[in-house]
């Protein structure tokens, strides 16, 4: 019983904090900086009540910066947003999850349709305006989620949208002790959600690497893979020693 109640408590705890920020947001007026934190203060809320044991691993970032980190799960949303007040890139499909998808719209976060050459740019666009306002974005550049070890490529454009504005970028590794934590292929959020919660306690780290700056794309995109795949590789040597 114990996954099922997590469950049901994340989807209360998810729908009270949407309606806190609302009703937050229309008394004190809606800025992007208000909803960053309250998204914050909903992933610390989580990351407590599914007893997720988060190690931070170098300097968290300032505001502003764009954070790209690799993808294991929809529980890194959980645990970088429990860190760091930020605005994610997510795939469009993202919008149709129940309680989630409307949490996520309310939430700053940019989706994208990357079969759309037009969809992409408007993210980019997003993107930047969101960075401008002094906020942190985190973008997923594998695309999709990968069980390890090691990374997938990275797509191009964000690091072309760094590189050509000057945004400052922080690489940031994620991984997790149960390496079934890691959400891929035909795998769906409930039976996942309730094999991973049936232990009380799920260790991640997460290891943000040095800011890059003035920078080529391609040089920026080499050293973020490099900076992230090494973390991982470290982390996974530990662990098997």
């Amino acid at each position: 019983m114990l996954p099922l109640y997590r469950l049901i408590a994340v989807l209360l705890i998810t729908v009270f904090c949407v309606c806190r920020l609302i009703v937050a947001c229309l008394i004190k007026g809606w800025t992007p900086q208000r909803v960053s934190h309250h998204a914050s203060c909903w992933a610390s809320v989580l990351v407590r009540h599914l007893n997720i044991d988060v190690t931070v691993n170098g300097t968290v970032p300032e505001n502003g910066v764009m954070i790209v980190a690799n993808h294991r799960s929809y529980l890194d949303i959980v645990v970088i947003l429990s860190q760091v007040q930020a605005a994610f890139l997510a795939k469009q499909e993202l919008r149709s999850w129940p309680v989630f998808g409307y949490a996520a719209m309310k939430g700053n976060t940019v989706f994208v349709d990357r079969s759309s050459r037009t969809s992409r740019e408007t993210s980019r666009h997003e993107l930047l305006k969101r960075l401008q306002q002094g906020i942190c974005v985190v973008v997923f550049p594998e695309g999709t989620t990968s069980e390890g070890p090691g990374l997938l490529d990275f797509h191009k454009g964000v690091f072309h949208l760094a590189a050509q504005q000057g945004v400052h970028t922080v690489p940031a590794a994620v991984c997790y002790e149960n390496r079934e934590a890691a959400w891929i292929g035909d795998d769906t959020f409930v039976p996942h959600f309730l094999r991973i919660f049936r232990n009380r306690r799920l260790n991640a780290d997460l290891t943000f690497g040095p800011v890059f700056s003035e920078q080529p794309a391609d040089i920026l995109r080499e050293d973020c893979h490099r900076t992230i795949h090494d973390a991982l590789l470290r982390r996974e040597s530990m662990e098997a020693a």
